[in-house]
């Protein structure tokens, strides 16, 4: 009798528990590839301060992978390709995104040319500056896409 309310109790625990040290061996994982950092990604901007998911984010030679951080996927759910990442703007966070969002965020806005699509990332101001220089260093001449609007004249 004894030992099956230990048995039970044990696999509860270990149920409850078994996310969370999914989600901690993600990370680990994750961290192990290197350059991982805190970054938050805007899904949707239907309304102010809204939308914003909390993830994490390395640089993967050509590529910035976002990753959800309460996702068991270990693929990005964002890649932005350096060559067509175009850096267009930052800010500091405006009402309830400064609670929502990590501390000391700053918001930062890409452009996506393959696509067009624009992003909002928000992460601290070291990485936004890693980001910069990230895109920055890129190889001479892989910033020339010709159907883009970015395109030098």
């Amino acid at each position: 009798m004894v030992w099956q309310f230990v048995m039970t109790a044990v696999i509860i625990i270990a149920v409850v528990l078994l996310p969370f040290v999914l989600l901690y061996i993600r990370r680990r994982s994750l961290t192990g590839q290197g350059g991982l950092f805190d970054c938050a990604h805007r899904v949707r901007d239907d309304s102010p301060g809204a939308g914003w998911v909390l993830g994490m984010a390395h640089f993967r030679g050509e590529s910035l992978e976002w990753f959800r951080s309460f996702s068991f996927g270990l693929k990005p759910q964002l890649v932005l390709q350096r060559a067509a990442t175009t850096y267009l703007h930052r800010r500091s966070p405006e009402g309830i995104e400064a609670i929502a969002l990590f501390d000391n965020s700053v918001i930062v806005t890409v452009k996506d040319r393959a696509t067009a699509h624009v992003h909002t990332l928000a992460m601290a101001s070291d990485e936004v500056l890693a980001l910069m220089s990230w895109l920055e260093s890129a190889p001479p001449g892989s910033h020339y896409f010709p159907s883009s609007a970015d395109t030098p004249r």
